[in-house]
């Protein structure tokens, strides 16, 4: 009667135990899941010899498509385009820069896997900033 009863207890706390353990771990992964996107442009901002303007990006949706677009102070999308990403959420492309006007810019990235200029539902969003020209050229 006493073993049972100790076998039972036993069983109680390593149920609860590995429940926690679990509940831990889930909280890890879900914290990693929510790393922000890492996003690099290069040049950082524009000189008069500089044409193309690359763009690195990770961490968005895996094999999708992130719509990117220059916004100028007036609120008007200058530019805007597509990239497929890769197997991380990512990818290296560029744009051309000879059609932008002088302003500083909002260059906007967001997930939208089926191209339809909508953000998707739960989709990472991701604003950067962009200067035409430098602004030490100012």
């Amino acid at each position: 009667m006493f073993s049972s009863m100790l076998l039972s207890t036993i069983k109680y706390c390593l149920s609860s135990f590995l429940f926690y353990l679990i509940f831990i771990i889930g909280q890890n992964i879900y914290a990693i899941v929510l790393i922000e996107p890492i996003v690099q442009i290069i040049p950082s901002c524009h000189d008069e010899d500089e044409e193309r303007i690359n763009m690195t990006i990770n961490g968005f949706n895996k094999n999708g498509s992130v719509y990117w677009g220059f916004i100028n102070s007036e609120g008007i999308v200058d530019t805007f385009g597509y990239f497929s990403t890769n197997s991380t959420g990512g990818f290296n492309d560029y744009t051309i820069a000879d059609d932008f006007s002088e302003d500083k810019y909002i260059v906007r990235f967001y997930d939208d896997k089926n191209t339809d200029y909508l953000k998707d539902a739960g989709g990472i969003e991701l604003n950067s900033t962009y200067s035409i020209p430098c602004e030490s050229h100012r």
